[in-house]
């Protein structure tokens, strides 16, 4: 009589992604079974699985960081199941306290994969990766400007000269702008850093701007009932 597999074995990795190369640990049902290093390809690890461990279910981890989700997505569309963690919620053993190396952590993360303890975090498309990116960069150029707006005010407070009443507040008009350029400095020198400040100021204004207007539009367009939502809510 044959017999039949009742249910499917199971493949943990564990995989520290670098620059060229990525630490691997394979775990299965029975044992822990290999750990190696191996180039910074994903069609090496599929090929490598697929020639070993074809009729397995594969699982998995690796910890977030500046490679992003390129990767996770890949395996996914593979059929893999992957997670990517927050480094903060892995588990460590003792080990890892005082002694830190690629091939524990790859260890360490097969471990907890395969005993159920790791938490995923959202794993977005290619299309959402991208708008988060320029998410953050409207956030950079906004930050940016606002730290050179935060260097003009104290460079007048510093060389004695006073903002009228009238024309100070928190939103930089252009009579505001036209005032600072049009100061007396007694030297040269400083008539050229306030203007090499000011040119920054120029700089980060008309990045900031077009970026927000784009953002808008696109997220009008893709997803329009989420915008609209936020500004009723915002109002």
């Amino acid at each position: 009589m044959a017999t039949q597999l009742t249910a499917q074995p199971k493949l943990c990795i564990g995989m520290d992604i670098h620059k060229k190369s990525w630490s691997i640990h394979i775990r299965n049902d029975l044992s822990d079974y290999k750990s190696m290093i191996i180039p910074a390809e994903e069609e090496v690890l599929i090929n490598y699985v697929e020639a070993n461990f074809s009729d397995y279910h594969v699982s998995l981890v690796y910890e977030a960081g500046c490679f992003g989700f390129g990767s996770a997505r890949y395996f996914l569309s593979q059929g893999w199941e992957v997670t990517v963690v927050n480094p903060a919620d892995v588990p460590t053993m003792d080990k890892q306290h005082y002694q830190k190396t690629d091939k524990i952590d790859c260890y360490n993360l097969s471990k907890q994969l395969k005993a159920g303890h790791l938490t995923g975090i959202y794993i977005p498309d290619k299309e959402q990766d991208l708008l988060k990116s320029l998410v953050r960069q409207k956030a950079e150029a906004a930050r940016q400007l606002r730290n050179v707006k935060s260097q003009i005010k104290p460079l007048l407070l510093y060389h004695n000269y006073e903002v009228l009443l009238n024309i100070d507040n928190s939103n930089w008009t252009k009579e505001f702008i036209q005032w600072i350029k049009d100061l007396d400095w007694e030297f040269p020198s400083g008539k050229e850093c306030m203007e090499s400040k000011l040119r920054i100021l120029d700089l980060f204004h008309y990045e900031a701007l077009p970026i927000a207007n784009q953002l808008r539009a696109y997220c009008r367009k893709h997803y329009k009932k989420d915008y609209y939502l936020l500004k009723v809510f915002q109002a």
